[in-house]
């Protein structure tokens, strides 16, 4: 008697099920979001602002620029669009991700590129 499992009664009455449950743990898979924009956006971040290097801080209400020591409120707008209020400025960036570790944001003042901070 063969020992192939494709001929085993067993396999024969299992293989269906075997199946299902692969078609429904690759559909959760897929349907499996990465972090948020929200998410994302959390941590140190670095870039050249007007030739001159600067490092950001962004947590969930607040973006602290450390050289200055100052910090800034901000809101999410929608889900790609902050609003930063900057000493009464009020400034709209649409902000994207090339990845976990890049972010642009753009806002009629020109486009920032920042480095995640490791």
């Amino acid at each position: 008697m063969s020992a192939c499992p494709s001929r085993s009664p067993l396999w024969g009455a299992l293989r269906p099920v075997i199946l299902v449950l692969l078609g429904i743990a690759l559909a959760a898979c897929a349907g499996t979001a990465g972090p948020s924009k929200q998410e994302l956006i959390l941590g140190t971040w670095s870039g050249d602002f007007q030739g001159q290097s600067i490092t950001l801080v962004y947590t969930k209400t607040e973006v602290a620029v450390e050289a200055f020591g100052i910090s800034f409120p901000y809101v999410w707008v929608d889900a790609d669009n902050i609003r930063l209020d900057a000493m009464g400025q009020e400034i709209t960036s649409t902000v994207e991700f090339q990845g976990p570790d890049v972010m642009v944001q753009r806002s009629p003042q020109g486009m920032q590129t920042l480095q995640r901070v490791q």
